[in-house]
Parts: C-alpha cells; sequence; structure tokens
C-alpha cells in the first residue's frame, strides 16, 4: 500500500469529458417526502427546477463497483466508513480505493460533478405503485406516485482525477482501476439512483474523452489523449 497524501503538489489531472444515457427509467430521488408543491409522493432530484444526477451519487456508484472488483481479485476491502481501518492505513498506507475516493483521513482525488439532461424537452413520467407488507402479503399502505426519468435521456458526464494518470496505456494501479470502472461503465453499464431491483437505473457511457496533463515549467502540458 501507499501513501497518497500528495496534496501539497499538483503534478498531473487527467480530465474527463462525455455523456451518458440512461436505458431504464431513473429516480435519483429527493428523500422520501416531496418538495411542498410537488404533486407526487416521492421526487425526482432537481437543481433549479431541472432533473440531476449528482457526482456523489456517480462517486458512491464508482466507489462501489471497484470495491466489488478488487473482491474478485481476492483484494481485501474494508468499509468506507471504517474509523480504525482508515487510522491504519495513516500508518501502514492507503488502499488503491481509498487512494482514489478516498476516506476519513484522506481527501479524494476525484471530482465528479453534478450531471444534467442534454435536453430541454419534457423527461419525466409518473408511475403509480403500492407497498407489500413482507409479512402478510398484503397492501402495506395506501397507492403512492413516484417520478421517473424517461429511458433514452442523454446525460452530461465530466470528472478530474488529481494527480493520477487515467488512461488504457497507465501503469499505476490507481489509473487502472479507473479506466476499468469507466470501461465498465461503456460496455456494461452502471446502477445509480432507486429501484434497483427491479432493472431502474441503468446508465451506460455513449462516449468520454480523457486529457492527461503535467504540470511542467508552471504550465500544464497534454501528454496523452485518448477515447472510448
Amino acid at each position: 500500500m501507499s501513501d497518497y497524501r500528495d496534496f501539497d503538489k499538483l503534478e498531473c489531472l487527467t480530465q474527463i469529458k462525455g455523456k451518458f444515457e440512461n436505458v431504464t427509467p431513473l429516480r435519483v430521488g429527493a428523500g422520501r417526502e416531496a418538495p411542498l408543491e410537488s404533486t407526487v409522493d416521492i421526487a425526482v432530484f432537481r437543481i433549479g427546477g431541472v432533473p440531476c444526477i449528482p457526482g456523489s451519487s456517480l462517486k458512491g456508484v464508482m466507489r462501489s463497483f471497484a470495491e466489488v472488483f478488487q473482491r474478485s481479485k481476492n483484494q481485501e476491502v474494508h468499509d468506507p466508513w471504517d474509523e480504525q481501518a482508515a487510522k491504519n492505513e495513516t500508518k501502514k498506507g492507503f488502499c488503491v480505493i481509498c487512494g482514489i475516493f478516498g476516506n476519513m483521513e484522506l481527501s479524494s482525488h476525484v471530482r465528479i460533478h453534478d450531471s444534467y439532461p442534454l435536453t430541454k424537452e419534457n423527461i419525466i413520467f409518473v408511475k403509480p405503485g403500492i407497498g407489500i407488507d413482507r409479512n402478510w402479503g398484503s397492501v402495506q399502505q395506501a397507492p403512492f406516485h413516484e417520478e421517473f426519468v424517461k429511458p433514452g435521456v442523454e446525460w452530461s458526464f465530466r470528472m478530474e482525477a488529481i494527480n493520477i494518470e487515467v488512461g488504457p496505456n497507465v501503469q499505476e494501479e490507481r489509473g487502472k482501476l479507473l479506466f476499468t470502472i469507466l470501461r465498465t461503465f461503456k460496455e456494461r453499464g452502471l446502477q445509480v439512483g432507486a429501484r434497483k431491483t427491479l432493472g431502474a437505473g441503468l446508465i451506460v457511457l455513449k462516449e468520454a474523452k480523457g486529457t492527461i496533463l503535467k504540470l511542467e515549467g508552471g504550465a500544464f502540458k497534454q501528454t496523452e489523449g485518448w477515447s472510448l
């Protein structure tokens, strides 16, 4: 394991821009209680009236995939909120996942921006539902209505990796893992938001362009570019 506490200097920056599509209905909610002005029981999260997928949600999905991927290689993975594990890593070195996404003792090396739809058309539909009592198999409560984003909507995607080179030819483990996440995002998709067990929230990266910048002589210079 390595000591990734390197925020005292900036050596390189990987910028990734692109777009993704939700291929199944999507709901990143605003909590169980809808806003007061809403006509539904469970609303889609919005900023300024525009549906939004928070960068924190995308980051969480990517971290979860990274944890599953590392476990598949028989790597030990600790809970991100394990305070004792985080303290131990300050002495023995940080695991790759914490070296990317951070923990309670280390800031994240990735920034993932909020995503917004690339269309101004109405993309919301309302789906009625009922709650089922798990013990009795009967209706648990009155019918409710929840908002979803229609399938087929394209969203903006932007992220940066600080002091990590990300790309198909990099050798550093964090950069390789991040590129694996992005490649999986494009080839198979990831799930975000609510109702995942019903198939909702499947998002697929449509395109992405990465640029690796290195700081030389006080200015950034592009050393590599790639596309997915």
